[in-house]
């Protein structure tokens, strides 16, 4: 199961791969990207192109930069493009970030890396984030598989059902992105394979989006150890409640309450077989969202009646996942770039007209 792109390091290959059985279907994207660089580092001509692209300095451009390419296949798509190298496709891809994001501030965020647990909501994050230049080290991690109920918040599609979440949202981040580096836990996040990341300086953020209550107490114990921040974002009908954990700071509470109270928590958790989702339901709705601030009686009601079995899960929209993503990735540049420095967050975000 293929999730990474395949470069291409020299014309064997490429002859190779063009005469196989199913051929790829070849983009070009070189030959444009080519004119937005120098348009990009020339933006004085910008008024002109159509003169500008005939002149003698785009021609002596375009021989300066005539070896400056890859050739990238994607192989679960059977596409080849050629394009261009790193540095000048994240000049080209952050370039309408400029003047609100910093240069230096761009090259900060690219090398912030994020991890991403629980890829239903987490995959909305991923996209976001790689979209606005962020965390070229990245890594995800779900068991789960794709299911079409997913996919009313999930960006995918039908030709996906049965791919594994974390390979999915891999494939999305390198087709915008062919030089990420993107780390797979196809089993899940666990506390093993968490602390060897962390003993390894592969994660500065952890973006936890697990349902699985003792997997979130465990994710943040080793996040207070190794003092890295957490954020999480819990859906609220069409808004979003937003956690920030700034244990980078030596915040040592778990969702405002003492270790003390989650070891008892879990001890119940364990102890009463069966009854995990009440348990579970009970933590969501008191300690993490606040059932106080959950107005929306339609959101009450579903969380009623998924506790009595009556629904088969949480129920979530899609346009709540995807603000979750927007406001995690605004909430990661600001603490990338020093403009958040509150010990803890628990913003509650509804869309108000």
């Amino acid at each position: 199961m293929k999730e990474k792109p395949i470069f291409i390091r020299s014309q064997k290959e490429l002859q190779k791969l063009n005469r196989s059985k199913f051929k790829p279907v070849f983009v070009d994207a070189y030959s444009r990207q080519i004119k937005e660089l120098f348009l990009v580092e020339n933006p004085k001509f910008s008024a002109n192109k159509k003169i500008v692209f005939s002149s003698s300095k785009f021609k002596n451009f375009t021989k300066k930069k005539d070896k400056d390419f890859n050739h990238i296949y994607f192989p679960w798509n059977n596409h080849l493009v050629k394009c261009v190298k790193e540095n000048d496709y994240f000049k080209l891809k952050t370039n309408r970030n400029r003047n609100l994001i910093t240069t230096p501030e761009q090259k900060k965020l690219y090398n912030y890396k994020v991890a991403i647990f629980g890829m239903s909501v987490g995959s909305n994050i991923a996209f976001v984030l790689t979209q606005a230049g962020i965390s070229r080290e990245v890594v995800v991690a779900d068991f789960d598989e794709l299911d079409t109920t997913n996919l009313n918040r999930i960006l995918g599609g039908v030709h996906q059902i049965g791919l594994n979440k974390s390979i999915m949202a891999a494939r999305r981040i390198y087709e915008d992105n062919p030089y990420a580096k993107v780390r797979t836990l196809t089993n899940g996040v666990n506390e093993k394979n968490l602390e060897l990341l962390l003993k390894q300086k592969k994660i500065n953020c952890i973006v936890e989006e697990i349902d699985f209550i003792p997997i979130k107490i465990a994710i943040r114990k080793l996040a207070i150890k190794y003092k890295i921040p957490v954020l999480m974002v819990t859906d609220n009908g069409d808004g979003i409640v937003l956690h920030i954990e700034r244990y980078d700071f030596g915040y040592k509470k778990i969702f405002h309450k003492d270790l003390k109270y989650w070891q008892k928590k879990l001890l119940e958790f364990k102890d009463q077989k069966g009854s995990e989702k009440k348990i579970a339901g009970g933590i969501i709705m008191d300690d993490i969202v606040g059932g106080a601030h959950m107005h929306d009686p339609r959101m009450l009601e579903s969380v009623k009646k998924t506790l009595d079995n009556e629904l088969v899960s949480w129920s979530q929209l899609g346009s709540a996942a995807i603000l979750g993503g927007v406001y995690v990735t605004y909430a990661i540049k600001q603490i990338v770039t020093g403009k958040e420095k509150r010990l803890e967050v628990r913003a509650h975000i509804n869309p108000n007209f």
